[in-house]
């Protein structure tokens, strides 16, 4: 018994840097305003919350998420933290975080608890979309005016 407790010390004592997030990669399959599923791994977008798909604004979010991600592949990198059996990841289309967009457009909200103020902090306009959150392809948040 005294073994397994020194064994334990020992794994919790190794550094645990030079240990890389995992990183899906693929055209997702979306389940929520704030769940999709990569390479066939359910993915919970990492620091944000959307409404639940059975409101109004859940099945926007849903929508413009859809939007955001159009045809294009998109990149989650594991945060390490686990929900409901999903991973929590930032994921991005190039290098536009989707869950920052989602926030900016007022799509979801900020889930601090994980986040904490990651999004509240200002940030650039991500390449090829505009202050307001608007896509590339023109998509607005819930009927804003786009501002170029």
């Amino acid at each position: 018994m005294r073994g397994m407790w020194i064994v334990l010390a020992l794994c919790l004592a190794v550094p645990l840097t030079g240990l890389r997030a995992e990183e899906l990669e693929g055209k997702p399959v979306l389940i929520d305003g704030d769940s999709i599923v990569v390479a066939g791994k359910p993915i919970r977008l990492w620091g944000i919350d959307a409404p639940e798909m059975n409101t109004r604004e859940g099945y926007l979010a849903k929508r413009y998420l859809r939007t955001i991600i159009a045809d294009n592949a998109v990149r989650c990198v594991d945060q390490g933290i686990r929900s409901v059996g999903e991973i929590m990841a930032k994921c991005y289309i190039g290098s536009v975080d989707i869950g920052r967009v989602m926030v900016l457009s007022g799509n979801a909200r900020e889930w601090k608890q994980y986040s904490q103020g990651y999004y509240s902090r200002p940030a650039p306009p991500a390449p090829g979309f505009a202050p307001n959150g608007a896509a590339p392809n023109g998509a607005v948040p819930n009927g804003a005016a786009v501002t170029r």
